[in-house]
């Protein structure tokens, strides 16, 4: 039992690193001015803490990359938000 233990050692030790940076990369998307990524960061930073449950990572990551390209999506120019509103 006690080889089994040192064997999950590395493991351990790999996965520190990455999710240090994932901590510290998701700090500022933690304050986003917008709610829906700042939820998502939130989700995917939780569902990493368990990085064998793919079951609840994968949908994570997915939210997460729908908010932050709904966020950083260009966004209309006036003109065109004025022509959209006309015909609507």
């Amino acid at each position: 039992m006690i080889w089994y233990r040192f064997e999950r050692w590395p493991d351990a030790a790999a996965v520190r690193e990455p999710l240090t940076r994932a901590a510290t990369a998701a700090a500022p998307l933690m304050r986003c001015s917008d709610a829906a990524v700042a939820a998502a960061t939130e989700q995917l930073l939780n569902a990493l803490g368990d990085v064998e449950n793919t079951a609840r990572l994968q949908p994570a990551m997915e939210a997460f990359g729908q908010a932050v390209n709904a966020a950083t999506a260009p966004q209309l120019s006036r003109w065109a938000r004025r022509r959209a509103a006309r015909t609507a």
